[in-house]
Formats: structure tokens, C-alpha cells, sequence
């Protein structure tokens, strides 16, 4: 990323960070450490997204756009909560997971806490904005247990994983296009709608390429963790197209747990699904940029092209 574009957009995740810190005021000191676990350190897309969204439009009242984004990440933090339960992981961005350092309960509360406090907040926006953020929370809690009925399976189709990765992840992106624009022009709600969608496709992609190509040391999690918690994502599915023997293996896997049969299994992943599932983020990316290139010439347009290329660039 161009480093000037690179600096104002770390000073606007200071203002969300911000921002953030006043909405989470609870009365229970373990509900804000249960918080503090989770968020610090998050790349803040989905308040961001809103912020540049309202503004690219025009939007004169920044504070409002902040508020709105950081709702949203609000949601986004809390599914993480659970996530972690769900998946039984340990780590979450690079240092232990809140269900570790505090216990499930807690994790569990503290989601509740940020999921309701969200939606309390949200009733102070526009009715169609509460509309579409709820209905984007819900297609959420679809994908997590999609998730759930596709672990440890074999048959999986691109198609189920498209599904799953657009109510996990592009859903809330999506909202926040759509959201940040009706701050100020509803007039573009379709374009970001694309806008963020294609983010949220190019994004989750790329992590799961990650999961193939780092270790702990740059992602924060191991590599072949997503087959460890029987996850099949694309680059296995590219990759079964050419091994026909691959899912076969990766079943055994499931049952075995074997580590030299893991590693037979990322290294085909590595050579024979990578590359194409890299091009395929990059091709929503291209996609994303292409829905907002009829805004006007600003500074926020910059930002917004920036994430996008940030989706598919980077290494973690």
C-alpha cells in the first residue's frame, strides 16, 4: 500500500479505536477484559468501510459514520467471541483467545454483552440502517452453523463455500457499505453493496490462502489450521480439481489427525489450489473497485481503492 494512504488510514483506525473506547463502558471490569482480549489489534475494515463509504458521499458529520462503523464491529467482535468457543481455538490473533485467558462462560457473556449493546445502539440510526444490520447479524449466525454442519466433510462444493463465506464474513462488509452509504446518499446503496460484498470475498479468500503459506509467527495461527478444524476451504478445492486422490486423503486426515499425512496434504494444497484461489481473490478485488469507480475524485475514494488491493496484498 502507498505509504501516505497507508499513514491516514492508521490515523483513521486511531479515531475508530477511539471511538470504540467511549461505546464500551460496562459495569463488569471482566466484561471489558473479556472485550480488550478480542479487539486489540483488529484491522477495524468494517468501521472504516462505513467511514469512507458516508464521507466519499459527502457526509459532513464524521462522528455519526464512526459510531455507525464501530457498531458494526461491535457485532463483528462478538461472533469472534464465539467463534473461538465454537472452534475450541486458543489463539486469536497471535496471543491467546479470550475463552482461554478468561474461560468460556465469560466469552460467551461478553459476545451476548457486545451483540446487545450493538443492536441497542443501532435504534438511534435510520430504520432501513437497523434493517439491514440486523438482517446481516442473523445471515451471520446462518454461516457459523453452516460452518458447523460442513465440518469434517469431504463433499463440499465451491458452492457451499461461497455460501458460507459470504454469511461469515462479506455479509457484515456488505452491510457496511450499504450502511455507510445511506448516511448519505442512498442513491449509491447498490454500489456499495457491491463494494463490500466483493471485499468480504476477496478478504476471506486471501485468509485462507494465508492459512497455506504462514506460519504462527505472521498470521497468528499455525499453517493447515483450517483442515486441523476441518475446514475445506477453496485452495482444497482447487487443488482436489487436479489430485483426484486429495479429498480422499484429506478424509483420512479428518479421522487420523496423522501430522506427516497433513503435510503431504498442504504441501498439494501449496502447489496445485494456491495460485488459482490468489487470482480468484483478485479477481473480486478488481470487482470491488470497479462498483465505486463513478465516485468523484476524494481522498476517501483512495482509501476505499486502498482496501481493496490491502484484501488480496496483504501477508496476515
Amino acid at each position: 500500500m502507498n505509504p501516505i494512504l497507508k499513514s491516514a488510514i492508521m490515523r483513521d483506525i486511531g479515531l475508530v479505536n477511539s471511538t470504540l473506547s467511549n461505546m464500551i463502558k460496562p459495569e463488569s471490569k471482566l466484561s471489558f477484559d473479556v472485550y480488550k482480549q478480542v479487539v486489540d489489534s483488529g484491522k477495524r475494515l468494517r468501521p472504516l468501510i462505513v467511514f469512507y463509504s458516508a464521507l466519499s458521499l459527502g457526509l459532513s458529520d464524521k462522528n455519526s459514520a464512526l459510531r455507525l462503523g464501530c457498531i458494526i464491529e461491535l457485532i463483528h467482535t462478538a461472533s469472534l467471541l464465539h467463534d473461538d468457543i465454537i472452534d475450541d481455538a486458543n489463539v486469536r490473533r497471535g496471543k491467546a483467545s479470550a475463552n482461554v485467558v478468561f474461560g468460556v462462560k465469560p466469552a460467551v457473556l461478553g459476545g451476548d454483552y457486545l451483540y446487545s449493546l450493538a443492536f441497542n445502539m443501532v435504534l438511534s440510526f435510520d430504520k432501513e440502517i437497523a434493517r439491514i444490520i440486523s438482517k446481516a447479524a442473523y445471515l451471520l449466525a446462518e454461516g457459523e452453523i453452516k460452518e458447523i454442519e460442513n465440518s469434517f466433510r469431504i463433499d463440499i462444493s465451491v458452492e457451499d463455500y461461497y455460501d458460507v463465506i459470504y454469511k461469515k464474513t462479506a455479509v457484515l462488509l456488505e452491510a457496511s457499505g450499504i450502511s455507510g452509504s445511506i448516511l448519505a446518499d442512498a442513491d449509491y446503496q447498490d454500489n456499495f453493496m457491491e463494494y463490500g460484498k466483493n471485499i468480504g470475498f476477496a478478504f476471506q479468500i486471501k485468509d485462507d490462502c494465508l492459512d497455506y503459506e504462514s506460519d504462527m509467527d505472521t498470521l497468528g495461527k499455525n499453517a493447515g489450521m483450517d483442515l486441523k478444524e476441518g475446514k475445506v476451504t477453496l485452495p482444497v478445492l482447487y487443488a482436489a480439481e487436479q489430485d483426484k486422490h486429495l479429498m480422499d486423503d484429506v478424509g483420512e486426515f479428518f479421522k487420523s489427525k496423522n501430522a506427516d499425512l497433513l503435510h503431504s496434504i498442504t504441501g498439494r494444497v501449496k502447489k496445485l489450489g494456491l495460485e488459482a484461489s490468489v487470482e480468484e481473490a483478485k479477481k473480486f478485488s478488481k470487482k470491488a473497485k470497479s462498483s465505486i469507480i463513478m465516485l468523484p475524485d476524494s481522498r476517501y475514494k483512495d482509501y476505499l481503492l486502498a482496501i481493496a488491493d490491502y484484501a488480496v496484498e496483504r501477508t496476515r
